[in-house]
C-alpha cells in the first residue's frame, strides 16, 4: 500500500478513520475518547513498583530507579525519573501603545547553555505556601513587581517522561512596581526584564525561537483564550 495525503478525517462514535486520496481505503484507526471526557487520568494502580530505590537526593531533587510490572500486560521494566518539587510561573500583562504587553526576563540556564527569555517562575519550596501567593512572591522577586490580580492559566507536567514536576502558570494583571529585600544572587543576580508585545512573543514561540516552557505554555494558552 502507497502512502499518499489524507483526504478526509472521518470520526464515528469511538472510532477515527483515516482515509487516503491514492487508495481510499482506511489505513489505520485509533480509539478516541468523548471529547467531554478528554483529559489526563490518574492510574496508581496500572504499574506496580517491585523495588524502589532513591539513588541520588539533592537540594530540589532526588533520582528514583523504580522496576515496574504494567497491570495490562504484565510487562515488567526499569525507569529513571526525578521527584521534583512542584513550581508556580506568572504571565503578567499590561496594556501598551500597540496592543497588550508580556513581562519577560532573561537569564542563563546553564544545562541548556542559553540565555532565555522566559517568564517569572519559582519553586514551590516555602512549606503551606499557597500557590497563588509563591506567584504573587517570584513576580516581585525576580521582576520587583507586584500585582491586583490573579487567576490561574494553566497547568503542565515539565517533562512527564523523566520527572513528576508540575507546573502552574497564573495570569497576573493591574500591575505596579514593588519593593523586596529579596537580594538575587547567582544566575538571578544578572535577571534582565522586558515588556515585550504579546504578538511579537506569540510569533517567537511559533517560530521556535523561545522555548522556555512556562512561557511558551503560558503565552499561548492566554493568546487561545483571549
Amino acid at each position: 500500500m502507497g502512502v499518499g495525503t489524507a483526504d478526509v478525517v472521518v470520526v464515528t462514535e469511538w472510532w477515527l478513520v483515516l482515509q487516503w486520496a491514492d487508495e481510499g481505503e482506511p489505513v489505520g484507526k485509533t480509539t478516541m475518547t468523548e471529547l467531554g471526557q478528554l483529559r489526563d487520568e490518574a492510574v496508581t494502580a496500572h504499574a506496580s513498583a517491585h523495588a524502589s530505590a532513591t539513588e541520588y537526593r539533592g537540594f530540589i531533587f532526588d533520582v528514583i530507579v523504580d522496576d515496574i510490572e504494567l497491570a495490562s500486560t504484565r510487562a515488567r521494566m526499569r525507569r529513571e525519573y526525578i521527584k521534583h518539587d512542584d513550581a508556580v510561573a506568572v504571565l503578567a500583562v499590561r496594556d501598551g501603545e500597540s496592543g497588550e504587553e508580556v513581562l519577560l526576563i532573561r537569564q542563563y540556564r546553564h544545562p541548556v547553555k542559553h540565555l532565555m527569555w522566559e517568564i517569572p517562575a519559582g519553586l514551590l519550596d516555602v512549606a503551606g505556601e499557597d500557590p497563588v501567593e509563591a506567584a504573587a512572591r517570584e513576580l516581585a522577586e525576580e521582576a520587583d513587581l507586584g500585582a491586583s490580580e490573579f487567576s490561574f492559566l494553566a497547568s503542565f507536567y515539565t517533562s512527564p517522561g523523566c520527572s513528576d514536576e508540575q507546573l502552574d502558570v497564573y495570569l497576573a494583571r493591574g500591575i505596579y512596581p514593588v519593593e523586596t529585600d529579596f537580594q538575587r544572587e547567582d544566575e538571578e543576580e544578572e535577571i534582565e526584564t522586558a515588556w515585550v508585545p504579546l504578538k511579537d512573543v506569540v510569533s517567537g514561540v511559533l517560530a521556535g525561537s523561545l522555548r522556555c516552557p512556562s512561557l511558551v505554555v503560558g503565552v499561548l494558552a492566554y493568546a487561545a483564550s483571549r
